[in-house]
């Protein structure tokens, strides 16, 4: 099987943001003050506007409308797990302890924000299969080539962000996931705008 008929190594101008996104985060991660990583850092705001933008991308789409609104949908999601859906900005934190919140089952109407993701994620599901983003999915991995060198950044942040989160580094962490959104957004763009190769 070749590969390479299914992938496009063309390096884009996506390419090259997520490229020096990825070089300014690896400096980062040996120059930034570990508080850089905390909860509500200018990093998350950071990884939070480029999320922002992924959603004008895919609410802008002009074709396979299902499946960029359904993008839309699961970034909003994205976006709102960065802020913990509310609690990191609506709660204050712990004097001593920056990213140390009050957890939900110890706030009075706490177990709502369980019932509400839950409602949401299943709403999720239920667009997938009822507006049929699944066929169009499959479409355009049949008919489209994959940008490589996006998805291979993309990929590079998020098995850096999922290691450095297991280890506790939070600021590496962060400068992962922000990779993995640059890389993300730059490809849903591609996609959206017909940028890539076709099979």
């Amino acid at each position: 099987m070749n590969l390479n008929r299914y992938l496009d190594w063309q390096f884009r101008p996506t390419t090259w943001v997520t490229l020096l996104a990825a070089l300014a985060c690896l400096v980062g991660a040996f120059v930034l003050p570990a508080s850089l990583g905390d909860k509500n850092s200018p990093i998350e705001t950071v990884q939070m506007l480029v999320v922002a933008i992924g959603m004008y991308v895919t609410c802008t789409a002009k074709d396979r409308k299902c499946l960029y609104v359904f993008a839309s949908l699961c970034l909003f999601f994205i976006l709102a797990r960065e802020v913990n859906y509310g609690r990191t900005l609506l709660i204050f934190a712990d004097p001593e302890n920056a990213n140390k919140f009050p957890k939900w089952k110890d706030m009075e109407y706490g177990w709502l924000a369980h019932v509400c993701v839950g409602l949401y994620m299943v709403w999720l599901l239920v667009y997938f299969f009822w507006r049929k983003v699944w066929k169009q999915v499959q479409e355009v991995l049949q008919t489209t080539r994959i940008p490589a060198w996006d998805a291979l950044l993309s990929v590079v942040g998020l098995l850096t962000g999922v290691t450095l989160e297991i280890m506790h580094d939070c600021l590496v962490e962060e400068l992962g996931e922000l990779v993995m959104y640059v890389g993300g957004v730059g490809i849903l763009y591609l996609y959206s705008r017909n940028k890539v190769r076709k099979i």
